[in-house]
């Protein structure tokens, strides 16, 4: 623990690094090290708790450290203990308190819940940040890092271990690479494989295996994938709690924000509202905002039909 510093203000630090996604190798390390002492593991969760309840955009970390530490004190939320081993070691952040379930002493199962992001380091000091409703498979051996994407959207940040790649399986595909920052989207039997930085190859069951390069994006089933360039501003704005559409039309939309937030729109039986077109970027979480925007753009009615959810309708 840091000089002059209370544990509950070092897990609010800690917290504000991993939710920004700022954490190097060797602050991963040091995170690793520092959960493992007695007590930080349930200060850091307390914090990760109290946070979710604000769900706010990210801001700056001081800001993050006071507010998170100020919630803590007063959140009614329920403590968890949801930071369990993989290991060397795995722990959960991000905006809500996902559940994280040990499948044995070489690999977890990790999930997220509608509205939650969580930013779980790995053994080797890569990481993986989940979308909401996403779920992975961890399993780390001697020769092989391998993380099967179950369902959902997740992002990697895998570091270079000689000998050792790290491979990425999602349906009948796979992808592999000595390291590097990239996505990975499940979407029905099709995938998304998306590459920031590095080198991935890709292959598949019956299907043509290809070698993917910064910037560029696998999509569709394993007999028909096509290789493109990839909006990656767009593509990987929800790891700022942000949606981003470029003349998307509004039943695509409203899926999108009933995968990302807790809040929840239905379209009313109308085929009109399918021609409304949606172009912007939104926070992930601000469903109702969305919807009361649509009512002044556009002229549709809204009701409420429960506590989270909405109807929208011509």
């Amino acid at each position: 623990m840091a000089r002059g510093l209370s544990r509950e203000d070092e897990a609010a630090r800690w917290f504000a690094k991993t939710d920004r996604g700022q954490l190097t190798g060797e602050d991963r390390k040091a995170f690793l090290e520092w959960l493992e002492a007695p007590g930080n593991a349930d200060a850091y969760q307390e914090t990760a708790d109290a946070w979710s309840t604000l769900g706010a955009a990210k801001g700056a970390d001081s800001l993050m450290a006071m507010r998170a530490a100020a919630l803590r004190e007063a959140s009614g939320v329920s403590r968890r203990r949801t930071i369990l081993g993989l290991g060397g070691g795995l722990a959960a952040a991000g905006a809500g308190g996902a559940a994280l379930l040990i499948a044995g002493a070489a690999g977890a199962t990790i999930r997220t819940k509608a509205g939650e992001r969580l930013t779980a380091p790995l053994p080797d000091g890569s990481s993986v940040t989940l979308a909401p409703l996403s779920t992975v498979r961890v399993q780390y051996d001697k020769a092989r890092r391998r993380v099967r994407l179950v369902e959902g959207q997740a992002y990697f940040d895998a570091r270079s271990v000689p000998g050792r790649p790290f491979e990425v399986v999602v349906g009948d595909q796979r992808a592999e690479g000595s390291g590097g920052r990239f996505q990975v989207t499940k979407q029905g039997q099709t995938a998304q494989i998306l590459l920031e930085d590095g080198l991935l190859e890709v292959a598949a069951r019956g299907g043509q295996r290809l070698r993917l390069t910064t910037g560029q994006m696998a999509s569709g089933a394993a007999r028909a994938r096509r290789v493109a360039p990839a909006d990656l501003d767009q593509l990987t704005a929800w790891r700022d709690g942000r949606l981003v559409f470029n003349d998307a039309p509004l039943p695509q939309v409203v899926a999108a924000f009933n995968r990302y937030s807790s809040d929840r729109l239905a379209l009313a039986a109308d085929t009109r509202l399918d021609a409304i077109r949606i172009s912007g970027s939104f926070r992930y979480d601000g469903t109702r905002e969305f919807a009361q925007a649509l009512v002044a753009g556009f002229g549709v009615r809204m009701r409420q039909l429960d506590e989270t959810t909405w109807e929208i309708g011509d």
